[in-house]
């Protein structure tokens, strides 16, 4: 109570600028995942409208190194202090890159070992904070700060720049505000002109459902292909938030593209031995062809691969291979035996469960390959759910359609377990249009003591 008592008296205090001026705290730049999105107003005022602060980076080319100019405006101030970090979009607890100052008496560069003020640089891959040394002076109400950005050597999709900066007057009498804060967020894509340096043909094997990992490939279902060389060693890419555009996964990802009847599909997933896809609204014979450096005059394509694409080809989603996914319903908890997810916990007679699936079909409320789906979005075709061999009523099959806010090839079925189920590990299939879900699957339950 008396640390709190203390920080916000100092708070009300010119002297915090001047503490600050040598070593500001890090994560104060207002990422979401860096304490709660914190910034520098906790010491100082809230952006009142009469300033701003502004980055000149567009885009970015992996391992090209580029200057940035960190512009500070506030008619009423004459002293600045800044601190900037770069963080992939898709993961915002992770750095993006590494920060040298231009000038190292104006700029330093700190790690965020975990500790309030950070450690001195290199970082060797802890997350990055380039902020003023020592806040300075200067009129006509502007102030540039001048740092030097290194991206990846490997593309993380679009990344975020986060800054805080502080516009102060240099009055250190008791009345005089301590300054202003002005955050800004900026979004920087990979570079259009970026070249894909894949050396290697990709090596397509075999292309399977990515739920069972059969040939039982459903129309509009999520689908992965094994293989070689599709990326270069140990460079493991998930498309997220930062790659979706107007609500839709890429074509193209990580340099790597899948055309299946000539036409790209959406990716989720690239790895050098797998790619995951959202296979196309078509039912019938199809060719599927990997891409590697797609689009660029490097371009590398794969051998093709003739499947059979089924209108409905139902699977669960396991977590080993047989216990299903799933989870209590409204709830983020986990269906498993501890063994499987150590979070996990057996589902009890009477529970209502999640389970996720793909290639149950058609819905009422169609949602393109590779869009999400935004609401409730029924399956057309009538779905048979057997739980330990005790078929379920409709009225405890609850749901079944494309889960909300998940990549429109994504089923999840709500249902509810039979009262009458004994303790174990209980099979579960799931039938739709004639085809049934793999066999083997199951779900613990264990009734309460």
């Amino acid at each position: 109570m008396r640390t709190r008592t203390l920080l916000s008296l100092l708070c009300g205090l010119p002297l915090v600028l001047l503490a600050f001026s040598n070593t500001p705290f890090v994560r104060r730049a207002g990422v979401p995942t860096d304490d709660n999105g914190a910034t520098c107003t906790a010491c100082h005022q809230p952006e009142n409208g009469t300033g701003r602060v502004t980055l000149d980076v567009a885009t970015y080319t992996p391992g090209e190194t580029q200057t940035i100019h960190v512009v500070i405006t506030d008619p009423n101030a004459s002293r600045w202090g800044f601190q900037l970090t770069a963080r992939p979009l898709d993961d915002t607890t992770q750095e993006a890159g590494t920060f040298t100052p231009v000038d190292p008496t104006l700029v330093m560069v700190r790690c965020d070992d975990g500790t309030s003020t950070g450690s001195a640089a290199p970082c060797n891959g802890l997350r990055e904070f380039a902020q003023h040394v020592k806040a300075p002076s200067s009129t006509g109400g502007s102030y540039t700060f001048v740092v030097n950005w290194t991206p990846p050597l490997q593309e993380v999709g679009k990344i975020a720049f986060y800054v805080a900066a502080l516009a102060a007057n240099s009055d250190s009498t008791p009345t005089a505000p301590t300054g202003t804060t002005y955050t800004a967020v900026q979004v920087v894509p990979l570079s259009p002109n970026t070249a894909c340096s894949n050396t290697k043909t990709p090596n397509l094997q075999r292309v399977v459902d990515a739920a069972a990992f059969t040939t039982n490939l459903a129309s509009a279902g999520l689908w992965t292909i094994f293989g070689l060389d599709f990326e270069t060693s140990n460079l493991k890419r998930t498309a997220g938030p930062g790659d979706l555009d107007n609500g839709a996964f890429p074509s193209v990802l990580a340099c790597i593209a899948v055309e299946v009847n000539g036409k790209t599909v959406p990716i989720t997933y690239v790895q050098t031995d797998q790619i995951n896809l959202q296979g196309p609204s078509a039912a019938g014979p199809a060719s599927v062809v990997v891409v590697s450096n797609a689009g660029k005059q490097n371009e590398l394509r794969s051998i093709m691969s003739n499947v059979t694409v089924q209108p409905l080809a139902p699977a669960f989603f396991t977590f080993n291979g047989t216990s299903i996914a799933a989870q209590f319903a409204n709830a983020s908890n986990v269906v498993a035996n501890p063994s499987v997810v150590p979070a996990g916990q057996p589902a009890k007679p009477g529970d209502i469960i999640t389970l996720y699936g793909t290639g149950f079909g058609p819905t009422d409320q169609p949602v393109a390959p590779g869009s999400l789906a935004t609401g409730i979005s029924r399956v057309t075709s009538p779905v048979t759910v057997t739980i330990g061999g005790v078929t379920l009523a409709p009225q405890d099959v609850l749901y079944v359609g494309l889960s909300p806010g998940s990549i429109s090839g994504l089923y999840q079925l709500n249902v509810r377990i039979p009262v009458s189920i004994p303790n174990g590990d209980i099979p579960v299939v799931a039938s739709a249009g004639g085809a049934q879900t793999q066999s083997g699957t199951t779900i613990p339950v264990k009734s309460p003591q």
